[in-house]
């Protein structure tokens, strides 16, 4: 009797080839919806670490930097530890976005220039909104030069240039809890003055008619702001705070010693 075969015969072969190409071809379509709902996830919550860098590196700066490539990955990167090509560019290798608000300052549109605090703002910003955008399918090369194509991506109303989805992604960045108010009020008949991280001095006016001077400021939370005596300039520093939350101070006397008073 002829032994039988250990081996496979060539239709027993292509019978599991055969198999073997049904499963694939069903399985394939799961599988690379799979990774592309990693890729998501993934970025996702990459946008999420990166704004909470962009927050973090205001705060601790006391700037907002420019939407230039070359500029907002760069500042992140150094508050985060990473490279800039890690913040500028997704997994997908398309280049992420920043967006400001052109009314952040005022209620008129303006190109985005960044901002660096010097003597603080005479008053709060208008709409102080950043949109960070990534899409894993492409560039985004939208222009949102006014305040209502900002605000209909932002609000992703009908008329949005860019519509969210899983693969076009917005994060959307708030920094109006970042910028704190102080008062300063001077009871003193000569200006006295402050300075914001040991920059420029400013002045506070003197009073007049009984009546204090004052000035008010909007700071980045925590901004260093120095007190200084009257009279300006140069009367030299009395208190140094830090800035976190809105806050009041008073130039005043109690009959011997002039102070700063909260």
């Amino acid at each position: 009797m002829k032994p039988r075969s250990l081996g496979f015969s060539l239709l027993e072969m292509i019978g599991v080839l055969s198999v073997m190409a049904i499963l694939a071809g069903a399985l394939a379509p799961s599988v690379f919806q799979m990774l592309e709902e990693a890729y998501q996830d993934a970025e996702q919550q990459s946008l999420a670490a990166i704004a909470g860098s962009l927050q973090g590196y205001i705060k601790r700066n006391q700037e907002i930097p420019t939407l230039a490539n070359t500029d907002w990955p760069v500042a992140i990167a150094d508050y985060a530890s990473l490279s800039p090509q890690r913040v500028l560019v997704n997994e997908k290798n398309f280049n992420r976005r920043l967006y400001a608000d052109p009314m952040f300052f005022s209620t008129s549109n303006q190109s985005w220039s960044g901002y660096t605090q010097t003597q603080g703002l005479a008053a709060m910003p208008n709409s102080p909104r950043l949109m960070l955008v990534s899409n894993l399918d492409g560039s985004v090369t939208a222009t949102l030069n006014t305040n209502t194509r900002f605000s209909d991506v932002w609000d992703q109303t009908a008329d949005a240039l860019l519509v969210e989805s899983d693969t076009l992604q917005i994060e959307r960045i708030n920094l109006a809890p970042l910028f704190v108010r102080a008062v300063l009020s001077n009871a003193n008949n000569s200006q006295a003055g402050f300075a914001l991280e040991g920059g420029a001095e400013g002045s506070i006016a003197a009073a007049s008619g009984g009546v204090d001077g004052s000035r008010t400021v909007f700071v980045l939370a925590g901004t260093r702001l120095d007190l200084n005596a009257a009279p300006y300039p140069g009367a030299g520093l009395l208190v140094r705070q830090i800035v976190n939350d809105d806050a009041s101070w008073r130039y005043q006397t109690d009959g011997f010693t002039w102070a700063w008073v909260d």
